[in-house]
């Protein structure tokens, strides 16, 4: 658990961040059953937006010159895909009475998740 605590930030809120996903996919499977589908799906996607972006921060901050213009660009990347589907879902869902994924557990749990993340900016010992 030490060496978890001195990894870097971005690795972190990545493990954390998927960690988090997959515990709240695994614990909302049982909806399934009750054929409300869309809250499960709803946790993976923005788990996986939210992870797969934490993800390119940590592989562009490994790389021999990192840039702090692609962290900004895939900072908003992820802010507008989770806004855009929002709106796609939320279409759907009006227009043609097809629920595929909760825009409302959508925007929900991509807080949560992003929230939950903060913790990777707790640790025990400082980032150096």
């Amino acid at each position: 658990m030490k060496k978890f605590w001195t990894k870097d930030i971005e690795f972190k809120a990545f493990v954390v961040a998927s960690m988090v996903t997959i515990l709240g996919f695994l614990s909302t499977l049982f909806l399934f059953w009750f054929n409300r589908y869309d809250i499960p799906l709803a946790i993976l996607l923005s788990g996986s937006i939210i992870s797969l972006s934490w993800f390119f921060l940590y592989v562009n901050k490994r790389r021999a010159k990192p840039k702090i213009s692609l962290d900004l660009v895939l900072t908003y990347i992820r802010l507008f895909l989770v806004f855009l589907l929002a709106i796609l879902f939320t279409f759907l869902e009006i227009s043609y009475s097809l629920v595929i994924i909760s825009p409302i557990y959508l925007v929900v749990s991509y807080l949560f998740i992003s929230l939950s993340t903060l913790f990777a900016y707790i640790g025990k010992e400082k980032d150096v």
